[in-house]
């Protein structure tokens, strides 16, 4: 397997991205996003104005996998991951693991990130583990998104210094 990882120019990426975003994924349910398509066209203008990034991983032509990150917007010193998306086939290939990893590096050169915030449904297990394996601790449990689809866990993890 051959893959290309890259940040250049995602929002010329967009269509594709949310495109991708739409396939089958490891980790998330669509019973816990009962907003996912508001959510995907909200998505798609802020790539395209570069307010969210993306680092994608490619297969061929095809995007395999994929991070969205940004700026965290009530707290400017950090750096939100807004989805790790990996296609299924991919599972074991430590795609997500490296996309997290460098999309952790970008923001924090990008946007002096001292910490890095994600959430993630309590009950999504898979995710959880993945976290906890790539050094996120949990800060909070609640109601996130107050959309009844239960509660997430805001995990928190220090952005540690590259040389």
């Amino acid at each position: 397997m051959n893959f290309t990882f890259t940040s250049d120019e995602t929002h010329k990426r967009a269509d594709e991205i949310v495109a991708y975003l739409q396939g089958p994924r490891l980790w998330i349910p669509r019973v816990d996003y009962p907003d996912f398509e508001a959510w995907l066209d909200k998505v798609h203008r802020q790539l395209k104005s570069a307010e969210k990034r993306a680092l994608v991983a490619l297969s061929g032509d095809n995007v395999v996998g994929a991070v969205l990150y940004q700026r965290h917007q009530a707290e400017p010193d950090a750096l939100e991951i807004k989805n790790i998306t990996v296609r299924p086939d991919m599972r074991g290939r430590y795609v997500a693991s490296f996309l997290l990893r460098n999309a952790e590096l970008e923001g924090r050169q990008d946007f002096a990130s001292k910490r890095i915030l994600i959430d993630a449904k309590v009950r999504n297990l898979g995710i959880r583990s993945f976290l906890f394996k790539n050094g996120y601790a949990p800060l909070v449990t609640t109601d996130l998104y107050a959309l009844g689809a239960g509660e997430d866990i805001v995990y928190t993890k220090r952005c540690r210094l590259v040389a």
